[in-house]
């Protein structure tokens, strides 16, 4: 049993063994007698300690002064400190917070941080004692050094497990210690754009280069810098920022780390690794809507963007509103600033150019392609789109990611079989996400599937709901539930309903928080039940599905945030641009994007590609569902009319299949009848000939007599008589899992209040 107890953290103080505090404390010199005694243990001197603590004062005093120091620490401790005429030193243990730090620090650097090194004797001092400040500036140096060492190892192992916010904790920690340390901020930086906060991990750079210009005048290094680049260029999802309204502040951020996914993160490592050392690799990640799929890709593909990797991403949209190669063009746009590309021959680029006209922007001097409606120059686009993609790949290991590959269009299909053919020697790495539920088995997406699952190197990776004890770490962490067994009965039933699928999980959470059911606690963040809610036997009012879950939070927008909604939910595809938004409602462009912000911050929309589009399909699916024929219709009539409206003459034959959609779902049968074919003259020169085809089946339903008929009759049969005839798949949506009440006995949580 320790005969003292002292604490060196912030000011020192001594307490007995039961841990009552000593009254009175001995003087200041006295504790910094017995701190040096504890921290050094091993006998002194008395010459020595008189130096330490009196050097100023002539011998006689100091030691005299000695003695008094001894005098009052056996007057408060009994026999701590032994002396005799020559040498002192401790006579019994004493418990020291910095001792228990040290010790700490080489077996359990976790509880080793848990002690507020950086206050050692933080506001103490004694006069007229220099060797003794020199003692306490190398002993605060050399914690220090332990604490920071603590820290860096806790940061790298939470990146090692794929915990980002853990490791901006901890690094933050670790660069307030150090703030030179690039390291550390490069760990702090890597961990929040791992975490999905690209915004915030700029910013942390650009305070990193200030601070170290300001106080060394040199510039952070060059692996640094390039690492900011990528993030920059990282054309990855915006995160939704938290919800600011009603019920929104005092909601939890609903983050949390990527659990039940540690097999599937181990094979997308193993298959990148694969690839960076030469080997292609094709992984299809593939599960129910709300499984998981994207957010297991996103948080990989930005490791391997953090690493050096060059990464190119597109997605599929649903093929009712699906335009030619819009995956790959949208990949494709993340290569216009990667490196490699300047290596392609400009007879490819130019070639490409047909499908990325912003590459004459970065290459001004290329040529115009020839048009040419012969079928066999189509491999001149796709052998054009393979060279710039082997180039990019030369400079160095590639990513290409297509999420939604069940609804890629029939031309991006055989470009994207074409490709993985072409280049099945390049250091690439193809990842795809499936929605099997929506595949139909005859549909081109299901054939590009089968045939790059038949190839070599390539890869399967099927997601299942989360289990039980899953979902209950996942509630746990995004609750800070304090407790060992807290949450675990709520964990279970909230399983139950949901069937362990994350997105249905988030969505029935946020009911309960917007319900009043739940809440955080404003300094632990921990989640609280309300005390209604634990009556005995009491059913909560949650909707029976899902998608009730997500119409009770639609229907309590404002009126002008709901009418917004509609009108992105309608327009589908890739989104709707606030100009379009402004024209339809008769707003501003600020406001139209202030309002779609709104939204964003309750999780109901997400911005991308300059555009706002529903966060979910389900979200789109829930909203649409709510409107008459006639209400959908005249959204269809607006969206149609405002697109003609803001865009210039020369772009239009770009939108031109979206407007030829709204058109001819909003009544408009002139607009709709030369939109399509518009989409179909625009496909014909793109050689996706079965787009082209399906242009001209909607110009010949919308056709008002007969010379509008004739027409599109001729331009059918030289279509079908050069590329033959292939239809649109149709799509099918999954259904979401009925739920059942939770009810109070469930909500094994703090009770608020």
């Amino acid at each position: 049993m320790p005969g003292a107890v002292l604490s060196l953290i912030g000011s020192p103080s001594v307490a007995r063994p039961d841990g009552v505090r000593v009254t009175p404390q001995p003087g200041a010199k006295a504790l910094a007698l017995l701190a040096y005694l504890a921290l050094e243990p091993r006998p002194h001197t008395r010459e020595a300690l008189a130096d330490l603590l009196w050097g100023e004062s002539p011998e006689v005093e100091a030691r005299a002064s000695l003695r008094q120091a001894l005098k009052q620490l056996r007057t408060s401790l009994g026999g701590v400190v032994h002396g005799d005429r020559q040498l002192v030193e401790l006579a019994e243990p004493v418990r020291c917070d910095v001792v228990d730090f040290l010790e700490k620090a080489k077996l359990d650097p976790q509880a080793a941080v848990a002690i507020d090194v950086p206050r050692f004797l933080t506001g103490f001092s004694i006069r007229h004692a220099p060797q003794f400040d020199d003692w306490v500036a190398e002993t605060r140096s050399v914690l220090l050094q332990r604490y920071v060492t603590a820290l860096g190892t806790l940061a790298r192992d939470a990146m090692d497990q794929r915990h980002w916010r853990e490791a901006v904790e901890r690094a933050d920690r670790w660069l307030a210690c150090d703030r030179l340390s690039e390291e550390a901020a490069r760990v702090a930086i890597e961990a929040r754009y791992l975490a999905g906060d690209r915004g915030a991990a700029l910013a942390k750079l650009s305070e990193y280069r200030a601070a170290l210009l300001r106080e060394t005048g040199c510039e952070a290094s060059v692996a640094l810098v390039e690492l900011g680049h990528r993030i920059e260029a990282d054309a990855g999802p915006v995160r939704p920022s938290p919800d600011s309204e009603e019920w929104y502040p005092r909601s939890p951020s609903f983050e949390a780390s990527l659990i039940g996914r540690a097999d599937q993160w181990k094979a997308l490592v193993k298959a990148w690794k694969d690839t960076a050392r030469g080997a292609p690799r094709i992984v299809l990640v593939e599960g129910e809507a709300g499984i998981g799929k994207s957010r297991l890709v996103d948080e990989f593909l930005r490791t391997v963007v953090a690493g050096g990797a060059t990464v190119l991403r597109g997605r599929g949209y649903d093929a009712t509103t699906a335009v030619p190669f819009a995956p790959i063009v949208e990949a494709l746009r993340g290569a216009l600033d990667a490196p490699g590309l300047a290596g392609t021959d400009a007879e490819w680029l130019t070639e490409a150019a047909r499908l990325l006209p912003e590459l004459r922007q970065r290459f001004p001097g290329l040529a115009e392609p020839e048009p040419s409606a012969d079928p066999t120059d189509a491999w001149r686009l796709y052998e054009g789109i393979a060279q710039l993609i082997a180039s990019l790949a030369a400079e160095r290991p590639l990513v290409i990611s297509v999420d939604d590959l069940q609804w890629c269009d029939e031309d991006s299909c055989k470009l994207i079989q074409f490709l993985a053919r072409r280049l099945d020697q390049a250091p690439i790495l193809w990842l795809g996400t499936t929605t099997l539920g929506e595949l139909e088995r005859d549909a081109p997406a299901a054939r590009l599937r089968r045939t790059l699952r038949a190839k070599a190197g390539a890869e399967t990776l099927p997601l299942a709901g989360l289990g039980e004890e899953d979902v209950w770490r996942l509630v746990r962490e995004m609750g800070h539930v304090s407790t060992p067994t807290g949450a675990r009965r709520f964990a279970r039933r909230i399983y139950r309903i949901t069937d362990g699928n994350p997105f249905y999980i988030f969505e029935l959470i946020k009911t309960m928080f917007a319900q009043g059911l739940l809440a955080a606690d404003e300094r632990s963040g921990e989640w609280t039940a309300a005390p209604s809610a634990l009556e005995a036997g009491k059913e909560f009012p949650l909707s029976r599905t899902v998608h009730d879950v997500i119409a009770e939070r639609v229907d309590r927008l404002p009126e002008e945030l709901d009418e917004v909604l509609i009108t992105v939910a309608v327009a589908g595809g890739a989104g709707c641009r606030p100009e379009v938004i402004s024209h339809v409602h008769g707003i501003s462009r600020l406001h139209a994007a202030a309002v779609c912000d709104a939204l964003a911050e309750r999780c109901l929309l997400v911005e991308g590609a300059g555009g706002y589009r529903c966060l979910h399909p389900v979200v789109a699916h829930v909203v649409r569902g709510g409107l008459t024929p006639t209400r959908r219709r005249e959204v269809h009539r607006a969206l149609a009319a405002s697109l003609e409206l803001v865009t210039p003459p020369a772009d239009v034959g770009k939108v031109a299949g979206v407007l030829a959609r709204h058109a001819e779902q909003g009544g408009d049968r002139a607009m709709a009848y030369r939109s399509a074919l518009l989409a179909s003259e625009g496909a014909l020169l793109r050689f996706a000939f079965a787009e082209a085809l399906s242009w001209l089946d909607l110009a010949s339903a919308v056709a008002g007599d007969r010379l509008e008929t004739d027409e599109v009759d001729r331009r059918t049969a030289a279509l079908m008589e050069t590329a033959g005839w292939s239809e649109t798949p149709a799509t099918r949506r999954s259904r979401p899992p009925v739920t059942r009440e939770i009810v109070g006995e469930d909500l094994d949580l703090p009770v608020r209040g």
